[in-house]
């Protein structure tokens, strides 16, 4: 069985690390309203479910230093280029690429931590 605080922690920390994609992406595509916001806690929650429900010892806090990681290495890579993560100037492209290495970058970094968090 799943523990519902768990669920909430790592859904909590997986929005963290898609924040600086899906807020400036909606940005960057004019998207209004709160459906960008419904669909990345869905997609976190989902995720989050899979996750503990693949391994019950999931180190939460694991996930979520990996959330901070992705979420200040995207925006320290947004201000390196001068995009300006907010400020509306970088194309969706250039927004899924930044997160797309950012990500990478701390997986590649913690390769060994993940796939031990990721056997069963």
């Amino acid at each position: 069985m799943v523990s519902g605080s768990r669920v909430v922690s790592v859904t909590f920390a997986l929005i963290l690390a898609l924040t600086t994609l899906v807020g400036p992406l909606a940005d960057a595509l004019d998207v209004r309203g709160n459906s960008g916001i419904f669909g990345v806690f869905g997609v976190a929650l989902l995720l989050a479910y899979a996750l503990l429900s693949y391994n019950p010892d999931l180190y939460v806090d694991g996930v979520w230093h990996f959330a901070f990681l992705v979420f200040l290495l995207s925006i320290g890579i947004h201000y390196l280029l001068g995009t300006g993560l907010t400020s509306g100037n970088a194309t969706p492209a250039q927004i899924v690429l930044v997160w797309l290495f950012a990500a990478g970058a701390v997986a590649v970094a913690f390769r060994r931590t993940v796939i031990e968090q990721l056997r069963a």
